[in-house]
Formats: structure tokens, C-alpha cells, sequence
């Protein structure tokens, strides 16, 4: 397994950079189309997500304590999605939009 998944997953592909809610989707969407989900510590990354999280007004922040925004709620949602938690519908990994949607549409 690459090293830079055993140190912070939420940093993929952006050396340097802060972790950010959104690479939970790109990361995790490119791993789940390659079906490797289990290289990443998903409890760490559903806390990341969930510290992201304004539980006063909604939505989901690029980062905790900063104002959350319509992009890193989606990709923030669809990322839980993808890991399986609560109740939420699957996503598709490759069209970031939820699957039952999908095939009510004839899409996939």
C-alpha cells in the first residue's frame, strides 16, 4: 500500500495541502472505482468529515470552523455515501449522483 495513504488520506493527490472534506470524494471515488475502499482508515475519515459538519447551520466546510458551502456538502455526503454510513443511498462513484436516480433514468 502507498505510504501516503497510511498518513493522511484526506491529503491525496495534493502534496502539501491542508486535508479538505472534498477529497473524500476524490479519493474515495477513485479508490471505489478501482476497489481498493480498504487502503483507507474509514473511521478516520468519517470523523474528518463529521468534525467538517455545522451542526448550527447546515452543511458541510472544507475544513472544521470554516463556513460550509454547497460544493464540500456534496462531496462531503457523497464521500459518507460511498463508506457506507447511516442511511444513505449509494452513490454512483463515477457520476457523483445517487444510484436509485440513476436507474429511475435509465442512466446506468
Amino acid at each position: 500500500m502507498p505510504q501516503k495513504f497510511e498518513r493522511n488520506a484526506m491529503s491525496l493527490g495534493r502534496p502539501e495541502k491542508l486535508p479538505d472534506v472534498c477529497y473524500s470524494w476524490w479519493v474515495l471515488a477513485s479508490l471505489a472505482i478501482l476497489k481498493r475502499l480498504h487502503w483507507v482508515d474509514k473511521n478516520a475519515i468519517v470523523r474528518f468529515i463529521y468534525a467538517c459538519q455545522d451542526d448550527e447551520t447546515g452543511g458541510f466546510a472544507d475544513r472544521p470552523g470554516d463556513c460550509p458551502d454547497p460544493f464540500h456538502t456534496l462531496f462531503g455526503i457523497a464521500g459518507l455515501s460511498l463508506l457506507g454510513v447511516g442511511s444513505l443511498q449509494p452513490v454512483d462513484a463515477v457520476l457523483c449522483m445517487p444510484k436509485h436516480a440513476l436507474k429511475e433514468k435509465s442512466l446506468c
